[in-house]
């Protein structure tokens, strides 16, 4: 079984919620400089309706928990640049601002760089020890770094901290399923249990029991996680040519396409693993 490079497509790394806080001191009005640029950011601060609350709050009092709301709000609209700035603005306020430590931990993780966020991330477990936001977010930054075991223990201490911290046991479960471990479907099991309405738990249950070779296990889940027949067919597409079962994963494209059209991402896929059951039914016949 070779799932490894397809779980990314799945399962995404998840992350629990802070505790707003902060000290006040005086900035330059942050409208001032975004109000000169021009494309996406500027777009959304006179459409988002929650950016535009956040940015004139900061106008009104420009403390760290001004920006850190900001900088959340960048981040929910994936302007992770913005959200970076005003990060840091908040943490130059206020060091000990343990959420927006965090943040910054998380934003140099989903930008690749986890020798970067591992610092941030040690400091903000340090100044707020009994956060499990925290102690996940480490976790998730030494998954990235592909250290499981480290990986491991903080998402149990955020657990032991927060016992409804559904989102540690979900990636739990994930790094259970990357570490090939035997019991990664009754983990699965647990952060189901906990958000029983999450996709994405949904999705690493139906990984489970892809590797633990259950296809049709899987192919529940998968129905079981989508909106749609199109994703969970997709997706399914995705374990079959992970399994190296071509001809499934083509059959399976197709029905993704049939459900949806003008999914291209579909109609590729079912070109590739076309070419690829051509190609192996070619090599068997050469010799």
């Amino acid at each position: 079984m070779t799932l490894s490079r397809y779980l990314l497509v799945f399962a995404l790394v998840s992350t629990g919620c802070g505790v707003h806080g902060g000290g006040a001191a005086s900035v330059r009005n942050p409208l001032s400089k975004f109000s000169k640029g021009s494309g996406f950011a500027v777009t959304l601060e006179s459409s988002d309706e929650r950016l535009k609350a956040a940015l004139a709050q900061l106008v009104l009092t420009p403390t760290a928990q001004a920006h850190r709301q900001v900088a959340v709000e960048y981040r929910r609209l994936r302007v992770l640049d913005h959200a970076q700035e005003h990060f840091a603005a908040a943490l130059k306020l206020d060091p000990k601002d343990a959420v927006s430590r965090d943040g910054m931990a998380r934003l140099w993780r989903d930008w690749g760089f986890p020798t970067m966020a591992l610092p941030e991330a040690r400091r903000a477990v340090a100044d707020a020890p009994r956060s499990a936001a925290a102690a996940n977010t480490l976790g998730t930054v030494f998954q990235a770094l592909r250290n499981f075991d480290e990986a491991k223990r903080w998402y149990w201490r955020a657990v032991a901290i927060d016992a409804a911290a559904w989102y540690a046991l979900n990636n739990l479960c994930y790094v259970e399923i990357m570490t090939r471990q035997p019991y990664a479907i009754a983990m699965c099991e647990r952060a189901v249990s906990a958000a029983p309405d999450s996709a994405i738990a949904r999705n690493n249950m139906a990984l489970a029991h892809a590797a633990s070779g259950d296809l049709d296990g899987a192919r529940t889940w998968f129905r079981r996680a989508a909106t749609n027949t199109a994703t969970a067919d997709y997706n399914y597409g995705i374990v079959m040519m992970s399994e190296r079962k071509y001809r499934d994963a083509q059959e399976a494209f197709r029905s993704a396409l049939l459900a949806d059209p003008d999914s291209t991402l579909a109609a590729v896929r079912a070109r590739q693993a076309r070419l690829a059951a051509d190609a192996e039914e070619q090599n068997r016949d050469h010799h």
